[in-house]
C-alpha cells in the first residue's frame, strides 16, 4: 500500500472583507441616542434595535410594529443568505427599497439596526451617523 503525503491546505476560515469596518459602539444608550435623533428627521418612520436578548422598537404608527418587525427580520435573513450564496463576506449595511418605503439594515457589534424611512430620505447620511 503506497504512502500518501498530506498536502497542507490553505485555511478558508479567514475571508477578505473589502467593505469598511464599522466601529463597534459599546453602549446601547449611545446607539439609542443617535437613533432618537435620526427618528426626529422628516421622512423617518422609525427604527428597531435588536440585541441577542432584547429589542427596542420606536415606530410612529404602533399598530404596524409587527409588520415592520417581520419585514426587518425577513430582509436581514434574505440579505445574509444572498451574501453567503455569492460569497460576499460579512455585510456592512443593506438597503432595501420598495415603492414607497426604504429600509436601512446595519449590524454594529452584536446589535442589528433597522431604520425605516420614506423613499426620498438620504440613507447614506443616516448610515454615516450610525457608524
Amino acid at each position: 500500500m503506497p504512502i500518501k503525503k498530506k498536502v497542507p491546505q490553505a485555511e478558508t476560515a479567514e475571508q477578505i472583507d473589502w467593505a469598511p469596518k464599522a466601529e463597534v459602539k459599546e453602549q446601547v444608550s449611545d446607539i439609542r441616542t443617535v437613533l432618537d435623533k435620526i427618528k426626529a428627521r422628516e421622512g423617518v418612520i422609525g427604527y428597531i434595535l435588536r440585541a441577542s436578548t432584547s429589542a427596542a422598537v420606536d415606530i410612529k404608527d404602533p399598530s404596524k410594529i409587527i409588520d415592520y418587525a417581520v419585514l426587518s427580520a425577513s430582509a436581514l435573513e434574505s440579505a445574509e443568505s444572498l451574501s453567503e450564496a455569492f460569497g460576499l463576506g460579512q455585510l456592512c449595511n443593506v438597503v432595501v427599497e420598495g415603492k414607497d418605503l426604504k429600509i436601512l439594515l446595519l449590524t454594529i457589534g452584536e446589535h442589528h439596526i433597522s431604520v425605516f424611512m420614506e423613499k426620498n430620505v438620504d440613507h447614506n447620511s443616516i448610515c454615516k451617523e450610525l457608524q
